[in-house]
């Protein structure tokens, strides 16, 4: 059976959906109930001085209500 392009697409745009919506359930689930801090540092300042010189921001499409 052959799918064509526009098909497949579509179902890869559903299987993709379906894991976001699964990886949000997830995460909402989760609690911070075992949530056990090991240490608490302070940054090294060697580079705590250091300009940050650039900064890449990641959009994520608005997710379904």
């Amino acid at each position: 059976m052959k799918i064509s392009d526009k098909a497949l697409e579509l179902i890869v745009r559903d299987v993709l959906d379906g894991m976001e919506e699964l990886a949000i359930h997830e995460g909402l689930k989760s609690g911070a109930n075992g949530l056990e801090i090991i240490a608490v540092e302070p940054a090294d300042p060697a580079t705590d001085d250091a300009p940050v010189t650039s900064a890449r921001v990641l959009e994520f499409p608005l997710t379904k209500t």
